[in-house]
Formats: C-alpha cells, sequence, structure tokens
C-alpha cells in the first residue's frame, strides 16, 4: 500500500440559539448576523448577505449576477403562514435580440462551453451578457418576507462597495488570473487593476507596509443606496436602465431597456420528492436540484446505512445512480417553455424504481449504457417517440451537445434564524468576473450566462429569445414532519449536484452534523471518470476500480478545489438550536449569536 502524508482540512461547527449564517466570506457572513441581531428574520438576513457577497466576492457574484433563493418558513411572516416553502427564481434570460445563430462555431468547446465561438463572444464581453436577476431576485426576497427596511439591509453592502475593504489574497490571485481579459475593458481596468496591476494583498496584519489595497466601487456604491431607497426598478427602469441600453449600443451587447423592464424574478412553489421521513425542495427552473432530487430518489431503493460510509458497495451505488441522473439531464433537460421535459417522469417514485433494479451491486453498468425511459411515467406521453433515446447504441452519450457545463465561479449562503426558518440561496455571475464587463460610471459588473446556452442551433438548450438557460446552481431545503431541517447547498459547477448529494446524505441518513458533513471525504461522478478524495481509503478504491468504475484520487488546496464547496444549517428540532458548516477551505465561514 501506497503511503503519503494527507492534509485533513475541518473547521468547528457552529451551534446557536439565536442564528446562523453560512457564506463564502466572513463579511458577507457578519452581513447577515448584523441583521438578525437587529431584529430581522432569516430572509433578511440573506438578503444581507446577498448584496454583500456581490461586493465582497465581486469573482464568483455580482448584482448584474443570477440566482436561486429557496425559502422555508416554521413561523408565519407577513402573508405566508408556517409550513410556506417558497422557490424566488432569478436565473438568466436571452435577450429579446437573442437568436440561436448568433454566434459563429469555430471548433469544440472545452471547461464551460459546449462548443468555442469566434472571438469567444459567449464568453467574454458585451455579447456574452445574458438578462441580469440578482438585483430582482434579492429585492422580491425582501418585499415578500422581509421584516426590517431595506435600506438597513443593504447598509453592509453599500459601506463596503463605498468605503471598500482590504483586498485578500484569493481575491487578488483571481484578479491577477483573470488580469488579461479584465484589462480589455475601461471599467474592470479602474476598479479591478489600479495601477495596470492586480491590487495588493499584506498577509501579515502585523506589518508596517501599509500599502495594502483597498478595493473601493463607489459607483456600484452609488447604484447600491439607490436601490436601498427605491428597489429593483432603481436598476430595471429609469435612468440607470437608459445608461444600461446606451452602454449596451456602444459596445455591441443586446440588453435593452425593455429586457430589463419585463423582468421579473418569479416566485414559484418548489419543486418536490421524499427520501426516507424528509421533504426535500428545490427550484422549479431548469436548474441542478432536478438531477439532485432524481439522484436521492434512486439511492433511497437501497439501504445506505447497512452499506457503511465510504465502503466500496456504498460508493459504488451511489456512482452509479449519480451517473444514471446525469445521462437523463444531459438527454432530456431545457427549458420547458421552450422544449418538452419529462420532469413529472424523471422525479416519479417509480421511474426511480426501475433505475435502481438496473443497477448490479457488482458491476458498474450504467456509466456505459443508458437504460431509462421517463416518459413513461409522464401524464402526457403524446411525443413520446420524438424523446427516445438511441436504441440500437442504447447510449447515454454523456458528452452530449445539448447540455453546458457550469463553471465553479459561484457562491452559496444559507441562513437560518430563531424561529426555525431557513434560506438556501445559490448566486452566480457565471465565469470568474462574469463577461469582465464592468459598466463605467454605473459601476455594474456583469454575467456571462449567455455561454449556458448551446450556441449550435437546433438542440433543447440553444438560444431563443427570453429563453432560459439549463444552470446547475441548485440550493435545496430538506423538511422533517414539515418543519425546516436542513438548508444545503454548494458552488461549483457541475460538481454542485453530487456535493449537494453527498451533504444530504451525510445529513440525513448518516446522522452527520453540517460541519462533518462539508468536511467528510467525498466523491464526485459527475464527469467520465469518478474523482474520489484522498483520504478515502486505499482498498476502497482498488474495490472500484475492480468493479469497471475510472477512479481518480484526487486532493484540494488552498488555491484549488477537485470539489464543490458546500455549507449547510441543520436546525435541532429538540433543543431548538441552529448548527452551521462551511466550506473547509478557503475563507468561507459560517457564523452565529
Amino acid at each position: 500500500m501506497n503511503l503519503r502524508s494527507t492534509w485533513i482540512p475541518d473547521k468547528k461547527e457552529v451551534v446557536s440559539k439565536n442564528g446562523v449564517v453560512a457564506s463564502m466570506h466572513p463579511s458577507a457572513s457578519d452581513a447577515g448576523i448584523e441583521m438578525l441581531k437587529k431584529g430581522g428574520n432569516a430572509i433578511d438576513a440573506a438578503v444581507a448577505t446577498g448584496f454583500a457577497i456581490s461586493v465582497l466576492e465581486p469573482n464568483n457574484s455580482c448584482i448584474a449576477g443570477v440566482g436561486f433563493m429557496q425559502i422555508s418558513l416554521n413561523s408565519p411572516i407577513k402573508n405566508y403562514p408556517a409550513g410556506t416553502n417558497i422557490v424566488i427564481e432569478y436565473g438568466p434570460r436571452a435577450p429579446k435580440a437573442a437568436r440561436p445563430d448568433m454566434y459563429k462555431i469555430t471548433g469544440p468547446g472545452g471547461g464551460i462551453s459546449t462548443y468555442s465561438v469566434e472571438g469567444n463572444h459567449n464568453t467574454d464581453g458585451y455579447q456574452s451578457i445574458a438578462v441580469p436577476g440578482t438585483t430582482a431576485g434579492l429585492c422580491k426576497a425582501h418585499e415578500l418576507f422581509g421584516e426590517l427596511p431595506l435600506e438597513q439591509v443593504m447598509e453592509p453592502a453599500i459601506h463596503y462597495a463605498k468605503e471598500g475593504y482590504d483586498v485578500y489574497w484569493l481575491l487578488s490571485l483571481m484578479i491577477a488570473t483573470n488580469m488579461e481579459q479584465l484589462q480589455k475593458f475601461p471599467g474592470s481596468k479602474e476598479i479591478f487593476l489600479p495601477n495596470g496591476l492586480p491590487p495588493k494583498y499584506i498577509p501579515d496584519p502585523s506589518s508596517t507596509d501599509h500599502s495594502a489595497t483597498k478595493l473601493k466601487q463607489k459607483d456600484l456604491g452609488n447604484l447600491l443606496e439607490k436601490i436601498s431607497k427605491e428597489g429593483a426598478d432603481a436598476f430595471y427602469k429609469g435612468d440607470v436602465a437608459a445608461a444600461i441600453e446606451e452602454d449596451m449600443k456602444k459596445n455591441g451587447g443586446f440588453i435593452t431597456m425593455d429586457d430589463l423592464a419585463e423582468f421579473k424574478a418569479e416566485v414559484k412553489t418548489p419543486i418536490k420528492t421524499t427520501f426516507r421521513d424528509f421533504e426535500i425542495y428545490g427550484p422549479s427552473a431548469p436548474n441542478g436540484a432536478w438531477t439532485t432530487l432524481q439522484t436521492l430518489n434512486i439511492l433511497e431503493n437501497f439501504d445506505l446505512k447497512s452499506m457503511g460510509h465510504n465502503s466500496s458497495e456504498y460508493l459504488h451505488t451511489f456512482i452509479e445512480g449519480a451517473r444514471h441522473a446525469f445521462a437523463d439531464r444531459y438527454h432530456y433537460y431545457g427549458d420547458p417553455d421552450f422544449v418538452e421535459v419529462p420532469l413529472e417522469g424523471l422525479l416519479s417514485k417509480e421511474y426511480a424504481r426501475e433505475v435502481s433494479k438496473n443497477v448490479n451491486l457488482n458491476k458498474a453498468e450504467l456509466e456505459n449504457s443508458y437504460k431509462g425511459d421517463p416518459w413513461n411515467h409522464y401524464s402526457d406521453i403524446a411525443i413520446h417517440d420524438a424523446w427516445k433515446y438511441d436504441e440500437k447504441s442504447n447510449k447515454s452519450n454523456l458528452s452530449n451537445e445539448n447540455y453546458n457545463q457550469d463553471s465553479d465561479c459561484t457562491t452559496h449562503f444559507g441562513t437560518g434564524d430563531k424561529y426555525g426558518n431557513l434560506v438556501s440561496c445559490t448566486q452566480t455571475a457565471v465565469n470568474s468576473f462574469g463577461s469582465k464587463v464592468v459598466s463605467k460610471d454605473l459601476g455594474i459588473l456583469w454575467n456571462n450566462a449567455m455561454i449556458w446556452f448551446n450556441p449550435k442551433p437546433g438542440t433543447k438548450n440553444s438560444i431563443a429569445p427570453y429563453k432560459r438557460p439549463l444552470v446547475n446552481m441548485g440550493p435545496i431545503i430538506a423538511c422533517k414532519n414539515g418543519k425546516p431541517y436542513a438548508s444545503i447547498g454548494s458552488p461549483g459547477g457541475r460538481k454542485i449536484h453530487n456535493a449537494n448529494i453527498n451533504i444530504a446524505l451525510n445529513i440525513l441518513e448518516f446522522g452527520m452534523g453540517p460541519q462533518e458533513a462539508i468536511s467528510t471525504s467525498r466523491t464526485d461522478a459527475s464527469g467520465s471518470t469518478t474523482l474520489a478524495d484522498y483520504r478515502i481509503n486505499e482498498n476502497v478504491i482498488n474495490d472500484l476500480n475492480k468493479m469497471g468504475h475510472k477512479m481518480q484520487m484526487v486532493g484540494d488546496s488552498e488555491t484549488w478545489y477537485s470539489f464543490a464547496r458546500p455549507s449547510a444549517i441543520v436546525i435541532d428540532q429538540e433543543q431548538k438550536l441552529l448548527k452551521g458548516g462551511s466550506d473547509s477551505f478557503l475563507v468561507a465561514e459560517a457564523k452565529g449569536y
């Protein structure tokens, strides 16, 4: 057996009676905690965190980004009774001027993009920008559930934008990594590359060198202040919308005042399944929770606990179930407003049982073949034949051209209050620093969500005016006995699905606390090779290889992560305690009071 020293990262779990906020930046968590201390609820805390993180973590989130917010109420708030589960969906839409052939394909893509396109126009710059949702979504959440004034809830974000904050090491590194693209746009260069260089980071707080750069975004601060007084209309209508349209026209972008005025954050009933004695909720728009819930349905048919956590039998079963759900994702998914998606069938317990019967407990099979047909469990099967898989090859086609991989440049946060209310929210700029465009004099950093579409016409995920692309973000909430129990979510591209499933199983099946659930070693089967944490027993990996799995041992570091980066909050309903956990790496922190 090979021997090696292994880094074992971990953090202490936060336990509180009053409230917990878990986010990817300590100061963003502070913003949420501040609202809880001032008498706000979990939604006030989430809105404060969501705006603050868009200032503090611009490589991952921005007010012109997109996201999903899951809300589960244990106590009545305004017009909503206890037991309410709602999702606020503020994902991207293509501009109305978008068309299926708007990009010229030049070859196969890589990473997030299905195909490479001429000039990287779907990746960087104005043509990559989709209609944004973050500002609308956060304001809608506050409008429906907030108890503190919006001006108060947005104070931390406004402060960090106007007064600035010391650049931390990871942000400095990310700016340096993206320097070539950022310097192409005057507004971006002015903010992120002062004096033409990445901002300076001073690691030693006792150093006499006080030249560390404060990242100030005064124009953004002014806009945030306007939003805090006028709501989302300050962004989507009026003078700001007119200035956005003018900036787009000058630089070849497609966003118009009409696009902005028409956009609405949608308040929806979330999709739902059950796992054992828990109810699991996820967003209803095209997102990653569809795959997460389907995988949990499949795995519910196995006695996972008796297999033993991270045993070869358990990991084999997990990988096979996850791979089948991914095959369905590649094969069927798109925006249901534009294409037929058998979502009812995919999420049915009957279909999950059929899939589970095909799992060979001694051999890896489902990763190499496609054996599902969810249309048999869909109420409308009239178009069934048009969507059948290739029966001759019986292949899942894991590199299906209809599927666009997400990036790992995303953020997630969760909040819980003393009343037992929970929020799970994932937001993103899409790529690192999104489109790399900051509109000068407005301070708006823009998403590049057009990259999520397939630039090839004629596929389920092809571009169409005002269409929603398929995304991987998928925050979930678990309830127990109808009461909020766990808030779970991750940034991390297509690895989000397996991370959320792992954390959910660790908590719901194996009884772990949120921090242990996050810090425990895990696998990811979202690609052609299954990634396994170095800490998993080598004998287990050997067993999986013998069963036919393609395993790759990987590790994380301070600057690179092989897996998604979850956070979670669990409510101990008997002790009435909130427990929070955050990613073991980087600067993420769960905080309570």
